[in-house]
């Protein structure tokens, strides 16, 4: 699971769902929860996501809310699925894609990328407090 720190920038909600903006340093994302958010702009948050949810790209495509850059640190090619690991803002991020796909893209490390990944494939960890 790929997470990563962001602060709660902005809230739209509905009665069942919100759309949340978040920061992760300078960067925007957007998230789609299925439930109405309680938490405070300002807020710390955590975001988690799936690696098979990272969409990787050669050049900007604009197909979802949220497209990034970064830096590919490391490439493990398997006969079904590669693992590529991104370098962003000094943290990193795992993307598994199936390998047919990845030969397409013609990436090598120290490439700098975008990745993607849609609002709806974006959660938030919560802690339980001990309960």
């Amino acid at each position: 699971m790929n997470t990563l720190p962001a602060t709660l920038t902005a809230i739209t909600a509905s009665k069942h769902l919100s759309i949340l903006t978040v920061a992760v340093g300078e960067d925007n994302f957007y998230l789609l929860l299925a439930e109405q958010c309680h938490d405070a702009i300002g807020e710390p948050l955590m975001l988690a996501f799936k690696e098979t949810e990272v969409i990787l790209a050669s050049t900007p495509t604009a197909t979802t809310a949220n497209i990034q850059r970064a830096v590919v640190s490391k490439i493990e090619q398997g006969s079904v699925l590669s693992q590529i690991t991104l370098t962003y803002h000094e943290m990193n991020l795992i993307a598994l894609v199936p390998t047919l796909m990845f030969n397409t893209l013609t990436i090598r490390e120290d490439d700098e990328i975008c990745w993607m990944v849609q609002p709806s494939e974006i959660s938030l960890l919560r802690g339980t407090n001990g309960i």
